[in-house]
């Protein structure tokens, strides 16, 4: 097979590893793990918080390791972290227990944080077809919700008795569905791309930081993507407990990740089409908007089936947005940094999630629905202080 040919088959293999990763068949029930094994909800932030701190150890070296080892490497340095998380998830109990399987994940995420589409992106310029991206990166981020249509569902009728057993099935599950992905990464072909040998090491990451001064509207952008997805996370965290307590039975949070993940996948799956009828500005601004509004009706809600619809709307279509802003950004970042420059924007959402993790976590000491105003107030800064505007979408054009 031509090196061409090879290349073209990245973008398939990098979707279905990336789906094969997100299975994570414990998704709709993992904060009911969590408080199964002896981690109370307000711990469950603090671990969120851990995530953050080592994301923002890890983020730029990890991307910076990227720009020099090669994407291919990179990507199974980061699943063979999550062969070791879950080891972790298999024996933990207890807040101080998790504390290294945070950790152990969140580095892992690093690896794969800008990673992929940076190797997406080259694969693309080097086929003459990087005017696909939006495309192509939406169906990639499509990928994470593909299984989740239907193995959450599966995941949460397997734990709807919150057993021991049960949980370490759905592990069983996870670790399988890794070893997939991994064949899939390994049969990946690493893009030609130019790399001057005497730039130094301390040069690509000097690079990425001009590449963001000498482009402003990149750091607006970024804190509007951050800040609603920060808010949509603090959401999708307590919303196990929230339904649950409301008297959800355990399987239809299976059905709530269901839904969920249905509209992340088509949303992503069409944004191409959807970006070019209505344009990125008026998508993300729509977006927020629709995700802030869902927010707070559900904090005023008591009726379970309301919050139930208001939450899987804000999720899906709040998690929807992600593939726009990495059309937005790539367009203007140089291949030879660009997972540098794309860790080093990413380290921001590190930055913000500890005070608001914190926050969030005292809120659910008093009340559960509480943090969900908290996510409305996010949205609107997002809305109000870090607009999106119509120059900021034409210069991905």
């Amino acid at each position: 097979m031509s090196h061409q040919s090879q290349i073209a088959r990245n973008p398939r293999l990098l979707f279905w590893a990336r789906a094969f990763i997100e299975i994570k068949a414990m998704t709709a029930v993992i904060v009911l793990f969590y408080l199964h094994r002896g981690v109370t909800m307000e711990q469950v932030f603090w671990l969120s918080i851990i995530w953050s701190l080592t994301a923002l150890i890890t983020e730029v070296p990890s991307g910076y390791l990227a720009d020099r080892i090669g994407r291919k490497r990179t990507l199974l340095l980061g699943a063979g972290l999550l062969g070791l998380m879950h080891v972790g998830d298999w024996f933990a109990f207890g807040f101080w227990q998790f504390v290294p399987v945070f950790i152990i994940m969140s580095s892992a995420f690093s690896f794969f944080s800008g990673t992929e589409e940076a190797m997406l992106y080259e694969s693309l310029v080097e086929l003459g077809q990087e005017d696909q991206m939006t495309q192509k990166n939406g169906r990639l981020f499509s990928a994470r919700s593909i299984f989740k249509m239907f193995i959450p569902l599966v995941g949460a009728w397997i734990a709807q008795d919150i057993l021991e057993w049960q949980f370490k099935l759905l592990i069983g599950v996870n670790a399988l569905a890794l070893a997939i992905a991994v064949a899939c990464l390994l049969q990946l072909r690493e893009p030609r791309h130019k790399k001057e040998v005497l730039a130094s090491e301390v040069g690509i990451f000097r690079e990425s930081l001009n590449t963001i001064r000498r482009e402003p509207w990149l750091l607006r952008v970024a804190l509007n993507r951050l800040i609603v997805f920060v808010a949509i996370f603090v959401a999708w965290r307590i919303n196990q407990p929230l339904l649950e307590g409301k008297g959800l039975a355990v399987v239809w949070l299976g059905v709530f990740d269901l839904f969920t993940h249905i509209l992340i996948f088509f949303g992503g799956w069409y944004l191409g089409r959807l970006e070019a009828r209505w344009g990125a500005q008026n998508l993300l601004f729509l977006t927020a908007v629709v995700t802030a509004l869902c927010l707070f009706v559900a904090g005023l809600s008591e009726n379970v089936w309301v919050l139930f619809t208001v939450l899987v709307l804000a999720i899906g279509i709040g998690s929807a947005r992600e593939p726009i802003f990495a059309h937005l950004i790539n367009r203007h970042v140089l291949h030879r940094s660009r997972a540098t420059t794309l860790s080093n924007l990413n380290v921001i959402k590190s930055v913000l999630d500890i005070p608001v993790l914190l926050l969030a976590g005292w809120l659910t000491t008093q009340d559960l629905q509480w943090p969900l105003f908290l996510g409305v107030s996010l949205c609107v800064l997002a809305i109000l202080v870090f607009p999106v505007r119509q120059k900021d979408s034409h210069h991905s054009s």
